[in-house]
């Protein structure tokens, strides 16, 4: 019944000691020591001039999306070149079977998805020139 009821108590306490430090967590980042302390505007300011690189504070964020809009590009590429090979041997397969009609819409299509292809590559190589 000892070991029962310690048990119980250290449980408690273990409780309790992980919802103040979660309260500690949840608090606010100046720690109590006033308004612009560790929170506000900074010395240079959040978009101030530095003299070493000029701007600061969006260059790395546009970096970030560029990257992000380089990749996503990219990837678009590859599914598009995937899906006019696949187009092609569905085209081959329609011209084998004499499916004129077929062979004709799966010919649109490529042209279509080539037209993508180009475009997204456009915009990669602009993107990449800017980079």
């Amino acid at each position: 019944m000892k070991k029962m009821l310690l048990l119980a108590v250290g449980s408690f306490f273990l409780f309790s000691a992980t919802i103040a430090i979660q309260g500690c967590s949840d608090s606010d980042p100046s720690y109590g020591y006033g308004p612009g302390y560790y929170s506000g505007p900074t010395y240079y300011g959040s978009r101030g001039y530095y003299a070493g690189n000029g701007y600061v504070g969006d260059y790395n964020e546009h970096r970030y999306w560029q990257d992000r809009d380089i990749n996503n590009d990219t990837r678009v590429i590859r599914q598009g070149q995937a899906n006019i090979r696949h187009d092609k041997q569905e085209l081959r397969e329609d011209l084998e079977h004499h499916d004129y009609n077929a062979a004709a819409h799966e010919q649109a299509e490529i042209q279509h998805r080539r037209a993508n292809v180009r475009a997204r590559q456009a915009d990669r190589n602009t993107d990449l020139s800017g980079y």
